[in-house]
């Protein structure tokens, strides 16, 4: 049959093709003009960020493009709109169905914003600023400074209680005692006043508790507090670390007992090679300096790291390091341990990580501010006052303020190397944003 009619079809097969060309290079014509001319359609961009092209606002930038974007781990930085804080009342009881039961109602639960760190990194400014809103209040409304409750009183018994399978009315009524006596860290009548105010705590020793993600949100699940961290680029955070000890010990009238800054180091890179964190083949500070002294060139890098190391894999070691009386190396290898506040907190948008120097920046701190829920953020006028300079061009800690020392350049491109790839860790963990942060750079180029 096809044989029969070929001449037909031919003739057929010949339109259509002449068609279908037609059609395919009009499509091909269309894509031209308007799929390779995509970004000349800003208003189409933005709306792929739900985010409407107007006069006042400008286009997208790939900064903040990124910054929607949630990293292998599943966290980006919140934007507005944020989640709105949770006022709300809670009430436990204690001993149900004995004779001793205790009902306990908190009017407000609290509280709704824990600063978890890291230790110097602007923790206490943000407090200090926290202080002077009229929409935010802290412990330090009750004379108290860092509370360190989860750490100190929460953490041992409810991990203690949840691990040995107990009761769940024994976890439960434990978890009721906990929250009635967090709130003894606020002045509770301003709080309870105020539907507006928002109640929030700062410890720097949490980030250090991988277990505390856990124990917050047993503690807190009607009200789920938002979390909030600040890291300082970790050798400016160890430095400013050994100036405050100094303080410490000068201002106690008694002599210096402390050892060099060299020698902490030293400590701890003896500490990192004990529990895996790096190989034995790692130089020495003193090894380093002498190479740097008898040649011109920057070395390469003189630590000996093991190969293939996930971030998973150094929280397993952070978790069994005993660290020394004077180590505070480990508290700037910030990848590990985020890692647990990340996974527990990061999905919903309850966590915000901001580097120190935005802290300097009041759009910035506006942004922590309306992250924590507060409503009115004019700070610009105190802000202008807290700006600080340190031997090392950084921002530092108003503690250390009157200790006058100088970071030995050598020591300061020595903990550079060191914290390289755990900050390339931390972009792993965070996202593109912290590309490059706390990199060796021109910086140390010109200080040799």
């Amino acid at each position: 049959c096809l044989h029969k009619h070929k001449t037909t079809w031919l003739k057929l097969f010949d339109r259509s093709f002449s068609f279908y060309t037609i059609v395919i290079l009009s499509c091909l014509a269309l894509f031209a003009v308007y799929g390779f001319g995509l970004t000349e359609q800003p208003a189409l961009k933005l709306n792929l960020f739900d985010i409407s092209a107007t006069d006042d606002t400008p286009a997208i930038t790939m900064k903040s493009a990124l910054r929607l974007q949630r990293s292998d781990y599943g966290y980006h930085r919140p934007r507005p709109p944020y989640l709105p804080v949770q006022h709300v009342s809670h009430t436990c009881v204690i001993n149900r169905n004995t004779s001793s039961e205790q009902v306990i109602h908190l009017p407000t639960a609290v509280p709704h914003l824990i600063l978890i760190g890291a230790q110097k990194s602007a923790t206490s400014e943000f407090r200090v600023l926290a202080d002077k809103h009229i929409n935010a209040i802290t412990p330090h409304s009750v004379g108290a400074g860092e509370p360190s409750f989860l750490n100190d009183e929460v953490e041992g018994p409810v991990m203690e209680l949840m691990l040995k399978g107990n009761k769940e009315e024994e976890v439960r009524d434990a978890l009721c005692r906990f929250r009635q006596k967090y709130t003894e860290f606020f002045d509770m009548s301003r709080v309870n006043e105020n539907a507006m105010i928002v109640a929030m705590e700062k410890t720097p020793e949490y980030i250090m508790h991988p277990n505390l993600p856990l124990v917050i949100d047993a503690l807190c699940p009607p009200w789920k507090p938002k979390i909030l961290t600040i890291l300082c680029d970790p050798v400016e955070r160890a430095w400013s670390h050994y100036r405050m000890d100094v303080r410490k010990s000068q201002k106690r009238g008694v002599p210096m007992t402390i050892p060099s800054f060299a020698e902490r180091v030293r400590r701890g890179i003896d500490d990192f090679i004990s529990n895996g964190l790096l190989n034995v083949g790692t130089m020495s500070l003193q090894d380093f300096q002498t190479s740097l002294a008898n040649n011109s060139d920057v070395p390469s890098s003189p630590f000996a790291f093991p190969k293939n190391v996930t971030i998973e894999k150094y929280a397993q070691l952070f978790e069994d390091y005993k660290e020394s009386k004077e180590g505070h190396l480990i508290r700037g290898v910030y990848a590990p341990l985020l890692l647990p506040w990340v996974k527990q907190f990061a999905a919903d948008d309850r966590l915000m990580v901001m580097k120190f120097k935005e802290m300097w920046n009041e759009t910035s701190v506006d942004e922590a501010f309306r992250f924590a829920g507060v409503a009115d953020t004019s700070i610009d006028e105190r802000l202008a006052n807290k700006k600080k300079k340190t031997t090392t061009g950084e921002g530092d800690h108003h503690a250390n303020k009157g200790i006058e020392m100088s970071l030995d350049p050598t020591i300061q491109l020595y903990l550079k190397f060191l914290y390289q790839p755990f900050n390339r860790l931390l972009a792993q963990l965070l996202g593109e944003e912290w590309d490059g942060w706390g990199e060796y750079g021109v910086a140390e180029k010109a200080a040799m």
